[in-house]
């Protein structure tokens, strides 16, 4: 089988972890260094030779300098992270003739046999679905949680030179509607593959070991034998297993992003809580060679100044509408007038903070709003025209 090259995608502030898959991938037999991609980085040749790590940064992408600042500056750092993944995807397919996405905080338990044959099957594109099975009736999770982050979750993924069209759509769209907006029907990258694998004719790959992660643990109970851990319901091998905001700090948790406890998850199940234990030993190792996490390089201006989302919101639409025209918050030379625009942009900031309330209305108090709308059309009607940013929403 010819062997993946892989790539992650993060900020700085992520790289423990990302340092921590690399180690795993060299672990189970991986020779092609994990492509390490700092979307804060500015050159490759700073920094520091690691073992099994190919660093890449924006620079070497095929996009001139104030499209990757006006990218920066449009998402925040996860809808930046995840814009820029076909890029990477395809940059790696230069050079390999197959390349794998795997998110900063999975972690390789075994080989990825299962990998080859299921691309070489399909059409040149593998996904792992969150679900392979019905959620049971009172499950913390649901198909209905899906329709918010879509069928496949994309902290893995697998092409070979076929997908070249489908990687060219997915950034077609992840350019400028990479957004986690749930009004919009918007999760970042995940929503727009749902669409894709449909058009694409992706593979949905039908193996319990692969993504593994505190959402689909209820059909995926993790026991070990002799040769390591595997599904307890249907011995497939576990291969991979993704950590959800694993944090070092709190080490009784599984994921610390779920509103209650985890704690319980691995407090029930032994092979969980031993995967946790070995992954956070390394995590740690890591964490304590690369030292404190530096802040995110985009979080502020030059000047600064904390960059908002919702004057990323005003900025994404601005320079939609004149890309030539907005200047940088991240170009020192230009702070000057950066900060002239950012004064001046409180109306169009309004306006689409006024936007996104109005979308929301709708959404939560239909009847009302319709009630509204017939009673008083013009109104609405000019509301509509003064305040509603175009989303396909209102039809």
């Amino acid at each position: 089988m010819t062997e993946p090259a892989y790539c992650t995608i993060l900020a700085t502030n992520y790289l423990p972890k990302a340092l921590t898959l690399a180690d795993s991938l060299l672990r189970h037999g991986s020779t092609i260094p994990l492509t390490i991609f700092l979307i804060d980085a500015t050159d490759e040749t700073d920094l520091p030779p690691v073992d099994g790590v190919r660093w890449m940064t924006p620079s070497s992408l095929d996009l001139p300098e104030r499209t990757v600042l006006a990218l920066a500056m449009s998402y925040d750092l996860v809808e930046f992270a995840t814009a820029v993944k076909p890029l990477v995807l395809m940059s790696l397919l230069d050079e390999h003739p197959r390349a794998g996405y795997l998110d900063p905080d999975t972690w390789v338990t075994s080989p990825m046999l299962e990998l080859g044959p299921a691309l070489d099957a399909g059409s040149g594109i593998v996904l792992t679905p969150h679900y392979l099975d019905p959620t049971p009736t009172g499950s913390d999770f649901s198909e209905g949680h899906l329709l918010a982050v879509g069928v496949y979750n994309l902290g893995f993924c697998l092409v070979d030179r076929r997908a070249r069209a489908f990687l060219s759509w997915w950034w077609g769209h992840l350019s400028v509607e990479c957004l986690h907006d749930p009004v919009a029907g918007l999760f970042v990258d995940q929503k727009w593959v749902d669409v894709g694998s449909v058009l694409f004719d992706a593979t949905p790959l039908r193996h319990y070991g692969y993504n593994v992660s505190v959402a689909n643990l209820h059909e995926r109970p993790i026991t070990t034998d002799a040769d390591g851990y595997y599904i307890a319901t249907n011995d497939d091998r576990l291969r991979l297993f993704h950590f959800h905001a694993f944090d070092t700090s709190r080490p009784e948790e599984l994921s610390t992003r779920m509103d209650a406890s985890t704690a319980h998850l691995r407090a029930d199940n032994s092979a969980v809580d031993a995967i946790c234990k070995e992954y956070a030993a390394i995590l740690i190792e890591k964490e304590a060679q690369v030292g404190p996490p530096p802040p995110y390089r985009y979080g502020m201006d030059t000047t600064g100044r904390r960059v908002t989302r919702r004057m990323r919101h005003a900025y994404r639409v601005a320079a939609l509408a004149d890309p030539e025209g907005v200047p940088s918050p991240f170009i020192a030379a230009e702070a000057a007038e950066y900060a002239r625009w950012r004064r001046s942009s409180w109306r169009l900031a309004t306006r689409l903070m006024l936007s996104d309330v109005a979308k929301g209305v709708r959404c939560a108090l239909p009847e009302e709003y319709e009630s509204v709308k017939r009673a008083l059309p013009g109104v609405t009607k000019r509301l509509r025209g003064r305040i509603v940013e175009d989303s396909g929403m209102w039809g």
